[in-house]
C-alpha cells in the first residue's frame, strides 16, 4: 500500500504524472529485435574490457581500477545503511578511464540513481581539474521522498555538477540549451526501452562531434545499440560486465 501512496504523491507534482505515463507506455510500445539474434551478435562482438583499456594506457588502467574500486566501496558502505534498492551502478572503471584519458569538457549522463556513475565521472574530472557533468534523472517514484536519494552516495559538493531530475524528455532540452560546444562523452543509463533510447539519440544528435564518445549500458535489453551502430555507421566496442553488456560507440576510431 505504501508503494502506491508514494506513486500517487509523485503524480501530484508538476510534470511528474506525464513522465510516469510516458514511461509506462514506452514499455509496451517499445520495439525489440529477436532475443537470440541479439544475444548471438553481442557474444560474437564482445571483447575483454580490461585488456582493451590496458592496451590503450596500462598505467591509467591501474589508476582507474584502484579509484573505481574505492568509489564502489564507499558507495556500497553508504547504501548498506538504507533498506532501499536504488538501481544498479554503471561500469565505473570504464567511465573513470575515459574521462581521465580524454579530458572532456562536456559530459552528459542519463540515469543517476544512487550516484555511482556520477561520482566516478566527477572524481576523474577533479583529477583532470577540468570538465563539467550534466546529469539527468527522474525520482524513483515507488519510494517516499525519492528526490533526496538521487546521488545519495555523493558527499562532496562539486561545483562542476549540474543535476536535473524531471526526466530525460524535459531535462535534455534544458541541458543541451546550456552547453557550449559539442558533447564529448554521453553516458546512457536511464529508460531501458528502444523508443526511450531512440528519442534520446534524436535529441543529442545535433550536439555530437566526430570524436564524441557514446556509452550505452544494458544493451542486451532491447537491441537499440545494434540497430543504432549499424544504421548510422558508428565504430563500436562491446564489453560484458556482471552479466550485462555495455556498448561504446564513436565516429572516431576506437
Amino acid at each position: 500500500m505504501r508503494k502506491y501512496l508514494n506513486i500517487f504523491d509523485q503524480t501530484l507534482k508538476k510534470n511528474r504524472l506525464k513522465v510516469i505515463i510516458k514511461k509506462v507506455f514506452r514499455r509496451f510500445e517499445s520495439k525489440r529485435i529477436d532475443r537470440k539474434v541479439l544475444t548471438s551478435w553481442l557474444n560474437q562482438n564482445k571483447i575483454d574490457l580490461s585488456k582493451y583499456l590496458k592496451k590503450i594506457d596500462n598505467e591509467l588502467w591501474v589508476e582507474s581500477k584502484n579509484e573505481s574500486e574505492k568509489i564502489d566501496d564507499i558507495g556500497n558502505k553508504k547504501l548498506q545503511k538504507l533498506n532501499l534498492k536504488l538501481g544498479g551502478g554503471a561500469n565505473l572503471l570504464l567511465l573513470y578511464f575515459l574521462v581521465r584519458k580524454f579530458k572532456p569538457k562536456i559530459v552528459i549522463e542519463t540515469g543517476v540513481a544512487a550516484g555511482f556513475s556520477s561520482l566516478s565521472i566527477l572524481t576523474a574530472m577533479k583529477k583532470n581539474n577540468y570538465g563539467c557533468l550534466y546529469s539527468s534523472d527522474f525520482p524513483y517514484f515507488r519510494i517516499k521522498n525519492p528526490e533526496k536519494y538521487i546521488g545519495y552516495i555523493i558527499d562532496e559538493k562539486f561545483k562542476n555538477w549540474k543535476l536535473f531530475i524531471e526526466g530525460d524528455d524535459l531535462n535534455l532540452p534544458i541541458i543541451l540549451n546550456q552547453i557550449e560546444g559539442k558533447i564529448d562523452i554521453f553516458h546512457y543509463d536511464s529508460d531501458k526501452t528502444f523508443s526511450g533510447k531512440k528519442n534520446t539519440y534524436k535529441l543529442i544528435k545535433p550536439y555530437l562531434g566526430g570524436k564524441s564518445l557514446l556509452i550505452f549500458d544494458d544493451i542486451q535489453d532491447d537491441g537499440f545499440f545494434k540497430v543504432f551502430v549499424e544504421k548510422f555507421d558508428f565504430n563500436y566496442k562491446i564489453f560484458k560486465s556482471k552479466g550485462k553488456y555495455i556498448g561504446l560507440a564513436s565516429k572516431d576510431k576506437l
